[in-house]
C-alpha cells in the first residue's frame, strides 16, 4: 500500500513538472525571506535566455537580472507577510534575451502552506493578438464619444483578462457589448455569430438572430446589399463607411465598416453608427438651398431667389442678364411656377442661329404656302402658349424685321401669322434673357431701343458662377445625385483634393460647365468617391494654366471687337471653335463678325 501512495506521489510531481513545462512557467521558492528563490522542477526554455543557465533545484536570484521583478518583489512581499491566501499578479511585461528576442511575461506571487511560492509564465503569441484588438475597441471607444471611466473600466477588465488566451473572444464580445458598439460578427459562410444589444436595436430585431444569413438581417435595397458583400469578401480592412438606407417602419440611414477578424480572416466585423441625424440635417440644408429647381444659398443667390418671387406677382416683361451657363432658363421657370400662370403651357425659344423667316414662323406661326416648305397652317409659339409663358432666350440675336413683329406681340397683345393679314389676340406674358451688352447693340444698330425698353420693364442679373464659389459644393452635390440616378452608379461622394480643385477653377461655362465637368467625373470614376484625378484635363490643369476666353458684356465697341479677335486667335482662325470659346452660336457669331468688319478667310 505505501508503495503505491509512494508511486501516485511520484506521478503527481512529474505531471506537476510537465504541467509547468507546458505552460512555459518557472516555479521558484522563496529562501528564508531573502531575494533568493530556489528553482522547482524543470525550469522553461526560455529562462536560460534571461536569468543564465540553471539547474533545479538551484538558487537564483532573478531581481538581479530583472528590475521589473525586482520592483514586484515589494508587493509580493507585502502579500506574503500578510498571509494572504489570494494571488497577486504583476501584470505583462518585457524583457530582452541575450539574442535580442523581446519576450513578454508575467509573474505570479501566492502562498502554498507557508512557502511562499513564485510563478514566473511566458505569455502565448496571442498576447500580441490580444493587445492589437484592445487598441481597436480603445479607438472605437474614441470615435463614440464613450465616457473616460467607462474606457479605463473596460481596458482595465480586457487587460486583467489577456493572458488567458482562451477567453480572447468572450472577452472582445463582453467588451464590445460594455462601449455600446452597434456590433454585427460573422463567420466564413456569411452567418451570424453575435449581434451586440445595441445593433439589435439599431437594426429593430426583436429576437435572437444567430446563425441566420447577414441578408436576412439588414433589410436595405440590392445595392445596399451588393455593396456590403463586395466588402466582405475583400481581405483587406475598408476604411471608408458605406451609408446604407434602412427600409423599415422606422427607416433609418446607418454608416457601416467591415474589417476582418483579427484572428481568424475568414470572419468580418461590422460596425454601424446611426447617421439618420445628420441625413435629415442635410435634407434640411438642401431644402433651403433649393429654389424650384434651382440650387444656391449665396447671398447673391438668395437676393436673386426674392427678385424672382417679388417679379412673379405682375405681369411685366422681364429680362434676364447673365454670362452662359448662368441658368438663366431655369430662372425663366421659376418665375412661371411662382406666378399665377403656372398652370398654363412655358415654351423656351432660343433666338440664335435662325434665318429671318424660319425664326418669324417659328414664333408667330404661319399660312399655308406663305413660304416653300409651308405645306399647312402652323400656330407661332406664342398662339401655343396662350395662357402661359414665352421664354426667348438669346434676344439679343434677333433680326430687326423680326423685332418688329415681337413689339407689336407686346404693345398690342396680338400676333399675324406669315402670310396672313388678320391679327390674333395672344394672351402670354414674355421673359427675355440675353449673355451680352445690349445697349452696345442699340448704338450698332442692331438692336431697337423702344424693344429693350419694353422687354427690360423688370430685370435680373445672374452672377456667374465664379462670383458665388460657395454654392459649388451644392451644385456639385446636386448634379452628382442626379447623374447617380441616371447612371446607376455607386458613385455619392467627392474627395476634398477634387472639390478643392473644383473651387478654384475659374469656370467659364458657368453651372453648366460644373454639371458637365461632374457627369465626365462620374463616367470615369472607379470607386464610390470621384477623386482629382477623375475630372476633366482643363480643370486639373487650372493651377498652373490660363483658363480658356468666354464671352464677357462689354462696355465698349472695341473691347468687343477685342474680344472676338482673341477668340479667333485661340481657335486658330476656326470660327466653330471661336463660338464655342465665347458661348455662343455660329450664326451669332457671324454675325458679329459682321458687324466689326472681320473677315476671316476661308
Amino acid at each position: 500500500m505505501r508503495t503505491h501512495h509512494t508511486r501516485q506521489a511520484a506521478q503527481g510531481k512529474t505531471l506537476c513538472t510537465q504541467l509547468f513545462v507546458a505552460l512555459e512557467t518557472a516555479v521558484l521558492e522563496r529562501v528564508d525571506q531573502t531575494d533568493t528563490f530556489l528553482l522547482q522542477g524543470t525550469v522553461p526554455a526560455w529562462w536560460p535566455s534571461i536569468f543564465g543557465t540553471t539547474t533545479p533545484p538551484s538558487t537564483v536570484q532573478p531581481g538581479e537580472r530583472s528590475p521589473f521583478l525586482k520592483q514586484f518583489f515589494t508587493e509580493a512581499e507585502q502579500s506574503w507577510a500578510r498571509h494572504a491566501a489570494g494571488l497577486v499578479r504583476s501584470g505583462p511585461w518585457t524583457e530582452r534575451d541575450q539574442h535580442g528576442t523581446t519576450l513578454h511575461l508575467e509573474a505570479t506571487a501566492l502562498l502554498v502552506n507557508s512557502r511562499q511560492l513564485l510563478l514566473v509564465a511566458r505569455l502565448g503569441a496571442d498576447f500580441e493578438q490580444a493587445r492589437a484588438t484592445l487598441q481597436q475597441a480603445r479607438e472605437q471607444a474614441l470615435r463614440h464619444a464613450q465616457t473616460t471611466k467607462l474606457q479605463t473600466r473596460n481596458e482595465s477588465r480586457l487587460t486583467s483578462q489577456l493572458s488567458q488566451s482562451e477567453e480572447l473572444r468572450d472577452d472582445l464580445l463582453g467588451v464590445l457589448q460594455g462601449l455600446g458598439l452597434a456590433t454585427i460578427l460573422t463567420d466564413g459562410q456569411g452567418r451570424i455569430t453575435f449581434i451586440s444589444d445595441e445593433a439589435a436595436g439599431l437594426l429593430n430585431l426583436s429576437t435572437d438572430r444567430t446563425g441566420q444569413r447577414w441578408e436576412q438581417v439588414l433589410s436595405c435595397s440590392k445595392k445596399d446589399r451588393d455593396a456590403i458583400s463586395t466588402r466582405l469578401r475583400s481581405p483587406a480592412e475598408q476604411h471608408d463607411p458605406l451609408t446604407l438606407h434602412l427600409e423599415t417602419g422606422n427607416p433609418r440611414w446607418l454608416d457601416v465598416t467591415v474589417s476582418p477578424h483579427p484572428r481568424h480572416n475568414e470572419k468580418r466585423i461590422l460596425l454601424f453608427h446611426d447617421t439618420t441625424e445628420i441625413h435629415d440635417l442635410r435634407r434640411l440644408l438642401d431644402e433651403k438651398a433649393r429654389f424650384h429647381d434651382l440650387v444656391g444659398s449665396s447671398p447673391s443667390m438668395m437676393q436673386v431667389y426674392q427678385l424672382v418671387r417679388d417679379i412673379a406677382r405682375v405681369e411685366a416683361t422681364v429680362l434676364i442678364e447673365g454670362e452662359t451657363g448662368t441658368g438663366k432658363e431655369l430662372i425663366a421657370r421659376a418665375i412661371h411656377c411662382s406666378s399665377s400662370r403656372k398652370q398654363g403651357p412655358f415654351i423656351a425659344a432660343n433666338c440664335a442661329g435662325f434665318t429671318d423667316s424660319l425664326l418669324g414662323s417659328q414664333l408667330f406661326g404661319h399660312k399655308r404656302g406663305a413660304f416653300t416648305g409651308a405645306v399647312g397652317d402652323q400656330a407661332g409659339l406664342f398662339e401655343s402658349a396662350d395662357g402661359g409663358t414665352v421664354f426667348l432666350d438669346e434676344i439679343g440675336d434677333i433680326p430687326l424685321n423680326v423685332q418688329t413683329s415681337l413689339l407689336r406681340v407686346l404693345q398690342e397683345k396680338e400676333v399675324t401669322r406669315l402670310g396672313e393679314a388678320k391679327p390674333r389676340k395672344v394672351n402670354v406674358r414674355i421673359l427675355a434673357a440675353t449673355h451680352h451688352n445690349l445697349n452696345e447693340d442699340i448704338v450698332r444698330g442692331t438692336f431697337r431701343t423702344d424693344l429693350l425698353y419694353r422687354i427690360r420693364v423688370a430685370r435680373i442679373q445672374l452672377p456667374p458662377l465664379r462670383d458665388r464659389r460657395d454654392d459649388i459644393p451644392l451644385l456639385a452635390s446636386a448634379f452628382l445625385g442626379q447623374i447617380r440616378a441616371a447612371m446607376g452608379k455607386g458613385v455619392d461622394q467627392i474627395s476634398p483634393d477634387a472639390l478643392r480643385l473644383l473651387l478654384s477653377y475659374a469656370w467659364p461655362g458657368n453651372v453648366r460647365e460644373l454639371k458637365s465637368a461632374i457627369e465626365f467625373a462620374a463616367i470615369g470614376c472607379k470607386g464610390q468617391r470621384i477623386t482629382a484625378t477623375d475630372l476633366p484635363p482643363e480643370i486639373t490643369r487650372s493651377q498652373s494654366h490660363t483658363p480658356l476666353s468666354t464671352w464677357m458684356p462689354p462696355s465698349t465697341s472695341h473691347d468687343e471687337r477685342a474680344q472676338l479677335l482673341r477668340a479667333l486667335n485661340q481657335a486658330s482662325g476656326n470660327r466653330s471653335e471661336a463660338a464655342k470659346l465665347l458661348g455662343m452660336s455660329r450664326a451669332t457669331l457671324y454675325r458679329r463678325l459682321a458687324n466689326h468688319r472681320i473677315d476671316i478667310p476661308r
